[in-house]
């Protein structure tokens, strides 16, 4: 009887093993996928926000930047965001060997109940307005 139960035991043992592995290579598989679907405006915008910015996941700066900065920098050698307030923003970019600045402000609409943003273009860069 001892030996029914040990191998009882065993063979479900092997059998959780088994499905534990498939898992993961279902998650892994998920993941891979979800990276190889981002469009060149999604990894333009999850690069500035989330690697240079650090700031986590602003959904709606992302999409600002997805749909109306990557238009106008696609061709750039470097861009990059900085973050001088909660709600304004230095965006650096290289445009024909000229470095350009955008100040990019995130603003809320109480009468529509949306987050909006405006660009303008600007002389100062972050380095010039905080470094000296």
């Amino acid at each position: 009887m001892i030996k029914y139960s040990v191998l009882l035991l065993i063979t479900l043992f092997l059998i959780s093993c088994g499905q534990e592995g498939t898992d993961n290579k279902d998650i892994t598989n998920e993941q891979e996928s979800d990276t190889i679907a981002l469009s060149p405006e999604e990894i333009f915008s999850s690069t500035l926000v989330e690697d240079i910015l650090q700031t986590g996941n602003d959904e709606d700066l992302k999409i600002y930047l997805e749909e109306e900065i990557y238009p106008l920098v696609s061709n750039s050698n470097k861009v990059t965001l900085d973050r001088v307030s909660a709600s304004l923003y230095i965006l650096t970019f290289d445009d024909n060997g000229v470095d350009k600045n955008f100040i990019i402000q995130k603003f809320y609409s109480p009468v529509n109940f949306e987050v909006f943003f405006e660009k303008r273009e600007t002389e100062t860069d972050a380095i010039n307005q905080y470094l000296k």
